[in-house]
C-alpha cells in the first residue's frame, strides 16, 4: 500500500460491521441484543487462493457452526486491503484507538471487539502462521491502551475495551511439521491472547475431521450456542459510542 494514496474500497464480500447483532459497553460489558446467537469470527490467513482445501475446510467448519446455532463470519485476509504496521504509534497518541492507515483493518477491529470468539486460521509456512495473519495480529495494538499495568506479575498494556473475545487457532500442517513446532505456535498464540486478557481455548489442525473440530470447539470453548448472559430486546435504534480518550 502506498501511503498518501487513496485506498481502494473493501475488496472482499464484507459488509460494514455496524450491523453486528449486539454491542457491549466499555465500562461494564453490558450486553444489549435482539438475538441470542454467539458471534464467532474466523480470520482466514491463507495467502494462497490455490489452496482450496484449507478454504473448503473453513467453509464446512463455518457451516456446521451455523447449524449449531452460532453466528459465524469468515474474513479472508488475502481479499482485503491491508497494509503493514508502520510503528508510528499514532493509534495511541494522535487518534487513540484508530489506526492511522485507512484500510480494511478497521473492519477487523470492529469485528474483533464485538465477537465472543476469534478463530485465527492459517496454513503453517516454514513452521509458523502465515505472514499475512501475523501482519493483522501486529495491527491490533489500537485495541489496547499505551499505558501498562501489572497483571499476574507481568507487565501488560491496559485494556481499552471492557470486552475482548476468547481465541482459537486452526492450522494446516506442512508435510514435515513436528509436534515441537505446533507447541511453539500454540505457546506464542497463548501469549498473544493474554495481551487482551483472553485465553487460547483450543488449537486444531485440519487433520481433524470437521465434525470432530466442531465438538472440540464447543467443548473447549465452554459455552453453548446461546449466550450465558441475559439480554433485552431493542425497540429503538441503537447507538454505540467509542471512547477515544487515553484516560
Amino acid at each position: 500500500m502506498t501511503i498518501g494514496r487513496s485506498n481502494p474500497p473493501l475488496t472482499g464480500n464484507y459488509p460494514p460491521f455496524t450491523d453486528f447483532l449486539y454491542s457491549r459497553t466499555d465500562c461494564n460489558t453490558t450486553l444489549v441484543s435482539n438475538f441470542d446467537a454467539m458471534q464467532i469470527i474466523i480470520i482466514n490467513g491463507n495467502p494462497c487462493s490455490e489452496n482450496k482445501v484449507f478454504d473448503s475446510y473453513l467453509a464446512e467448519y463455518q457451516h456446521k457452526l451455523l447449524i449449531a446455532g452460532y453466528t459465524v463470519r469468515i474474513l479472508t485476509l488475502r481479499e482485503m486491503n491491508l497494509g503493514f504496521c508502520m510503528g508510528c504509534f499514532k493509534c495511541w497518541h494522535t487518534t487513540p484507538g484508530i489506526c492511522s492507515i485507512d484500510d480494511d483493518i478497521k473492519h477487523i477491529h470492529q469485528a474483533f471487539i464485538n465477537a465472543d470468539l476469534i478463530i485465527w486460521a492459517s496454513p503453517l509456512i516454514k513452521g509458523f502462521i502465515s505472514s499475512l495473519l501475523k501482519r493483522v495480529q501486529e495491527r491490533m495494538i489500537p485495541l489496547l491502551h499505551p499505558y501498562v499495568e501489572v497483571v499476574s506479575g507481568e507487565i501488560h498494556h491496559r485494556k481499552r475495551y471492557g470486552h475482548y473475545p476468547d481465541h482459537g487457532l486452526i492450522v494446516e500442517k506442512e508435510s514435515d511439521t513436528l509436534s515441537e513446532e505446533l507447541q511453539i505456535v500454540q505457546q506464542i498464540q497463548e501469549r498473544y491472547a493474554l495481551n487482551f486478557r483472553s485465553k487460547l481455548e483450543f488449537i486444531l489442525t485440519t487433520d481433524t475431521t470437521v465434525s470432530e473440530a466442531i465438538r472440540e470447539t464447543i467443548s473447549k470453548f465452554g459455552r453453548g450456542a446461546v449466550l450465558p448472559v441475559e439480554f433485552e430486546p431493542l425497540n429503538r435504534h441503537a447507538l454505540t459510542l467509542y471512547n477515544r480518550s487515553l484516560n
